[in-house]
């Protein structure tokens, strides 16, 4: 069983293009996630005041049909079985009866008190709608080649409307800051998001942000005409790795024709 939502894009959701910006496919997902777990129980707040927090550690999202504002679109997650410390929460997005992305998350618990990593037997989410996963042609674990040379391509600090309730820079806020420094971006359209997450930014840390391009696009995104690959550093550790696939923007779908 999966648990449903409905939204409409807005206005502020899209691009130059009109398309979707691909931290809002990623943020409608996890909202939806979020609205599970508020009608399931036990909600994200109450988790937190019981001294737990759920971290996302992975995310990969395919995007396989741009949409566009006033779209009406319906998004799909369940709660995959666990595995040890391991928590699998999957996505689906429908626009106009056709899936147009979907995502695969790998997620982990921590006891924000003692900073220990929770067991799936320490937290109860029996009420949650479960299924096992379903395919995905990214790979969730992916390795940044070490022979591209990485150029340094910018620096955010994090503020304080960048943080969520752990007081570190929101998950869904990564794609559009990477996103937004791939050359001639305006021209292209993106295909898919690989991210790991590594390092937490606080507020007021400074980001160090790093990017290079594949020679050629990764075989398991067919979508992509070139594949960017970034890392960015806080407090001289790793923050996120990334990969992320882009294609030239087709104008005229673009304009609606």
């Amino acid at each position: 069983m999966r648990y449903t939502d409905n939204y409409v894009i807005t206005s502020h959701d899209v691009d130059i293009n009109n398309h979707l910006r691909p931290s809002l496919v990623q943020r409608y997902m996890i909202e939806t996630a979020d609205h599970q777990m508020r009608d399931r129980k036990p909600t994200y707040y109450e988790l937190f005041v019981d001294g737990k927090a759920f971290i996302l550690t992975r995310i990969s999202i395919e995007i396989y049909k741009q949409t566009e504002k006033y779209d009406e679109i319906t998004v799909q997650t369940w709660r995959c079985p666990e595995k040890g410390a391991t928590f699998i929460r999957c996505f689906v997005m429908v626009c106009k009866g056709e899936i147009v992305a979907k995502g695969y998350s790998v997620w982990a618990v921590v006891n924000h008190e003692t900073g220990k990593l929770c067991k799936a037997s320490e937290v109860d989410l029996s009420n949650y709608e479960m299924e096992e996963p379903h395919e995905m042609g990214l790979k969730d674990r992916f390795r940044l080649p070490k022979d591209l040379k990485f150029e340094k391509v910018g620096t955010k600090q994090v503020a304080y409307s960048d943080v969520d309730i752990n007081l570190h820079m929101n998950n869904t806020y990564y794609p559009d800051m990477l996103w937004g420094l791939i050359p001639d971006i305006q021209e292209k359209e993106v295909t898919s998001v690989n991210l790991r997450y590594q390092k937490e930014a606080p507020l007021g840390g400074e980001i160090t942000i790093y990017m290079a391009k594949l020679p050629a696009p990764v075989p398991e995104d067919s979508r992509a005409e070139e594949t960017y690959c970034f890392y960015t550093e806080v407090e001289a550790g790793t923050n996120v790795e990334a990969m992320i696939g882009v294609r030239k923007v087709n104008r005229c779908i673009a304009a609606g024709g």
